[in-house]
């Protein structure tokens, strides 16, 4: 009696780990993530354990031992399984579609009676003539209706002469998107102390993709990083501080980081070339305000090349990636201290030349810090190139498994992208089956100091940075050499270095 129940368990075990071992490896193989050499020898394993499970069940000295073998791996398959499905869920929501947070706020002076649109129903309301006007009508049309009446408004050609008018009361209540507070604050720094926001309105819009169909494990691409002057949610709009373009050649191995300053004053530009700003130039972090399709298609238009995805992240997510990474190996081309340190401790985040150990906080202040440079915002852009090489060289190490699980969690929290998972996926794949090093060259758009009007702030000259059109050339011709480049031209080429341009 005991032999026949003890077979007739041996029997079950078998099949349990026949079907969760079959399972598993279909579960794997649909993923389409796992190379196909991983994947045999995942079949590969799985078979030799049935194997064993036969052979141990069927004598007397290791049958309990191949018990406990299949429930261990039984509970490995599980776990793995359930593990592979969090992630492709975590980059499904990563890749694809997006959404544009605006949020656009009314303003009244600090001493203004009014608690409510219903109590300001009589104000008069400042709005700009041009800029963000399909978001600013969307919120006054919410405010008509809490206010029961049409509205008095009066129309200003950009919001630093907006925000002078609420203060001469020529106007009580003021319209602003949040995104426009950075230039108001510049000039007015006791702005948020003199007013305060009687109501604001939330306007999500879903970011249009166009579809591209490049296959990036064979064909060079652009990726446009935008890096966006604020915390918390990734899809408010805000200015883009950090502009750079990374061309991929997956085919060769390299990365040629291209950084522009913020400042750089030049045209803005919609899809397909059409001028947003009716040829009047602005700060390129301006165009940041109006959506990134804006500042991606500025910068196309710039360098006269094409632009397959973007990749934006804010002052959190940058924190909060390098942290679950656990910290990063950044480079620094020089000693110094970061007016972004821990304030009131009496420190600063120091600085040396050469490989730096960072944490998240860390990682924000060597980004920031711009005014101990000689040269500026241009060694910012490089210090960015810097942090997303050790980035890069980090996600790309063994080490990245430890936390891997929680950062595709996080993911859609810290970053937004337009490229696809199965793209994402692809690209993935392609690394764990060459796990091959990669190059990084870093090259800047130069230009020169002058004062300007801009189209975002027309009342008032601003530092801006007028392009060197000769830098401009040599970069559109690096890009185009490391998008057409073959393996054979990179042997046969002894290109130098550039990690200093």
């Amino acid at each position: 009696m005991k032999t026949i129940v003890k077979r007739k368990i041996s029997l079950i075990v078998i099949l349990l780990q026949l079907v969760v071992s079959v399972l598993f490896c279909i579960y794997v193989g649909t993923l389409g993530a796992i190379p196909m050499k991983y994947l045999v020898a995942l079949v590969i394993v799985a078979v030799l354990l049935l194997v064993y499970q036969i052979m141990s069940q069927a004598t007397d000295s290791s049958y309990i031992f191949g018990r406990v073998l299949a429930l261990v791996f039984g509970m490995v398959f599980f776990v793995g399984a359930k593990y592979m499905n969090e992630s492709m869920a975590a980059l499904q929501d990563v890749g694809g579609a997006t959404m544009k947070v605006d949020i656009i706020s009314f303003y009244v002076l600090n001493d203004d009676p009014a608690k409510t649109i219903a109590d300001a129903k009589d104000y008069t309301y400042g709005i700009l003539s041009m800029q963000d006007r399909e978001n600013t009508d969307k919120a006054l049309a919410e405010a008509k209706s809490k206010a029961g009446k049409d509205l008095k408004i009066m129309e200003f050609d950009d919001s630093l002469t907006l925000v002078d008018a609420l203060y001469a009361k020529e106007i009580q209540v003021a319209v602003i998107n949040q995104s426009f507070l950075n230039p108001i604050k510049d000039k007015y720094v006791s702005f948020t102390k003199d007013t305060r926001e009687l109501e604001n309105s939330e306007i999500q819009t879903e970011v249009e993709e166009e579809i591209i169909d490049t296959d990036v494990t064979t064909k060079p691409f652009n990726v446009y990083i935008s890096g966006i002057d604020v915390y918390g949610k990734i899809g408010q709009t805000s200015r883009s501080d950090v502009n750079i373009i990374a061309t991929v050649n997956p085919v060769t191995k390299k990365i040629l980081l291209t950084s522009t300053p913020r400042d750089y004053y030049v045209p803005l530009y919609t899809k397909g070339g059409k001028s947003y700003s009716g040829g009047m130039p602005d700060k390129l972090t301006h165009a940041g305000i109006y959506g990134v399709d804006c500042s991606m298609n500025t910068l196309e238009k710039l360098y006269d090349i094409d632009i397959d995805y973007y990749v934006r992240v804010n002052f959190t997510s940058l924190k909060k990636i390098v942290d679950l990474l656990g910290g990063v190996e950044v480079y620094s081309d020089s000693d110094f201290i970061s007016d972004w340190g821990p304030h009131g401790a009496g420190t600063h985040y120091k600085f040396k030349k050469g490989y730096n150990k960072v944490n998240g906080k860390k990682a924000l202040a060597f980004c920031r810090e711009r005014h101990h440079f000689a040269n500026g915002d241009y060694q910012r852009g490089r210090n960015h190139q810097h942090m997303i090489e050790a980035i890069l060289n980090k996600v790309m190490s063994p080490s990245i498994l430890r936390n891997f699980s929680k950062l595709l969690k996080e993911s859609k929290h810290m970053f937004q992208t337009s490229m696809s998972k199965d793209r994402i996926v692809s690209i993935c794949k392609m690394q764990l089956n060459d796990m091959a090093k990669w190059k990084v060259a870093f090259t800047n758009a130069e230009g020169y100091g002058a004062n300007k009007t801009t189209f975002s702030i027309r009342s008032t000259p601003l530092y801006v940075c007028e392009p060197n059109h000769s830098s401009i050339q040599k970069i559109t011709k690096r890009i185009n050499k490391i998008m057409k480049e073959k393996p054979e031209d990179a042997e046969n080429t002894k290109e130098k270095d550039d990690k200093i341009e």
